[in-house]
């Protein structure tokens, strides 16, 4: 993967031209074939490859039952081996800190064996016949969240978790079991859609439900890590929100088929303040046309949503825009035509790019069978930090390399090429690296925490 850098100190730079933002980018699975079915999921691994789940059969004509990892070019990863795969739909992926995989969906076997709507994989992609949910759910997850814990937050439609009544929304031990301390009174009594986890260790739930616990709770709701409804959440959506995402400073964006929210009209996209409240200076117009299935922000900022409309705020469009952070739409992110069908899910690539995966088969009037990758400029705004001293040590390094004063944040390492060789989030005030097996030479590291970024040349002996 290449990412545009522009370093503000005396080394080396490195750029690359790239194509207009919301283009079609020609490098990924260039041999258009792409899947035969349906692409539901997307999850961009720390290691920059790519799961893809949904319901299919085929990947470039290579037999593959509903998932598939592939390396950073879009061609098949041979290491991943899922075998005979699962017998239905995955919607949805998480990976583990250990690199291991949870998928949910509406499956009740995988690779022959009985698992009812979740499973744990290895990181081959063989089944993990340590992870053991019993009977598991009685209808499709929808969504997985790995806590910080190691706990796993599990929400759909079922009513049921090994046989307990569970309605739509779990949290299971690390083995599978159900994680009983987690309260349940009554859950929610129609499906969730999407969950969050904040920062806080609160959980945003979306869907079309109307009550959660038999306490009021229409479309959107906010719950205590312990799994009681937090009633100082003052949402209220019209009708099923499909998508949910935290921005960096607390805000919700969400996405659905609701037209109004808390008695305002507003059509299929809305950012909300913190406290669930409707945030009005985010002008959407007349908003979408269609259903909103997936909303993301990029680290400017700016918000891509896809879904299966055709206009936007009155202008004509092809289900994948971009917004402004005011709620405008971003005229320099140009589709084209876009696809010809819907946009079930999106992600974000570590240098920007875009993947798209849906129902449709052209992009831009070009086929791509239901999964493509857009380029998109990273931001170029850097910003040293001003407030902390944040530096690494030492320099040149061996082994362990040490980065203090840069918590929450993401870094990458680039060779002098502009390659990204290695991505990982820094958590704490002192966090170290192993960068043993690099060969020696200079690279570049780069700490970003969303609003900030610094540089720093390392030398690797």
């Amino acid at each position: 993967m290449k990412k545009h850098l522009q370093f503000i100190f005396f080394f080396f730079i490195s750029v690359k031209l790239l194509s207009q933002d919301g283009s079609l980018d020609n490098t990924f699975n260039a041999t258009n074939v792409g899947i035969d079915g349906l692409v539901l999921g997307i999850t961009v691994q720390p290691d920059n490859k790519i799961l893809v789940s949904g319901r299919f059969n085929f990947y470039n004509n290579i037999s593959t039952n509903n998932i598939v990892r592939l390396n950073s070019d879009g061609n098949l990863d041979s290491s991943f081996n899922p075998s005979s795969g699962s017998d239905q739909q995955i919607h949805t992926s998480a990976v583990q800190p250990d690199g291991k995989i949870l998928i949910g969906g509406y499956f009740s076997k995988f690779n022959g064996v009985s698992m009812n709507r979740i499973a744990r994989l290895n990181v081959d992609g063989s089944l993990d016949t340590s992870f053991n949910p019993g009977n598991g759910a009685n209808d499709i997850i929808n969504s997985i969240i790995v806590l910080p814990d190691g706990k796993i937050l599990i929400a759909g439609y079922f009513t049921t978790y090994n046989g307990i009544s569970r309605n739509r929304i779990a949290r299971l031990n690390t083995d599978g079991s159900l994680d009983a301390s987690f309260n349940y009174v009554t859950g929610a009594n129609s499906n969730i859609e999407d969950i969050v986890l904040q920062t806080d260790g609160k959980i945003l739930i979306a869907g079309d439900f109307s009550t959660f616990n038999n306490i009021t709770a229409r479309s959107i709701a906010r719950l205590n890590y312990d799994g009681t409804l937090d009633t100082n959440f003052l949402g209220n959506g019209s009708s099923t929100i499909s998508s949910i995402a935290l921005q960096k400073d607390g805000k919700i964006i969400i996405g659905g088929y609701f037209t109004t929210y808390n008695g305002t009209s507003i059509n299929r996209i809305a950012r909300l303040n913190s406290n669930g409240t409707l945030d009005t200076s985010f002008n959407t117009g007349n908003g979408a046309n269609g259903t909103v299935y997936c909303v993301i922000p990029q680290p400017d900022g700016k918000i891509l949503v896809g879904g299966d409309f055709t206009t936007y705020n009155s202008s004509s469009l092809g289900s994948l825009i971009r917004l402004n952070t005011n709620g405008s739409l971003d005229s320099s992110f140009n589709v084209g035509t876009g696809t010809n069908s819907n946009i079930l899910d999106i992600a974000l690539q570590a240098d920007n790019k875009i993947l798209i995966g849906g129902g449709f088969t052209t992009f831009n009037s070009i086929e791509k069978n239901k999964l493509a990758r857009l380029n998109n400029t990273p931001n170029l705004d850097i910003r040293d930090y001003t407030e902390k001293n944040v530096f690494s040590y030492p320099n040149p390094v061996t082994d362990i390399l040490y980065i203090e004063n840069a918590i929450n944040s993401r870094a990458y390492i680039y060779n002098l090429a502009g390659d990204l060789i290695k991505i990982f989030d820094v958590e704490n005030n002192k966090s170290n690296v192993n960068l043993g097996s690099l060969k020696e030479g200079n690279y570049i590291l780069v700490l970003d925490d969303g609003e900030n970024r610094k540089t720093i040349k390392i030398i690797k002996k």
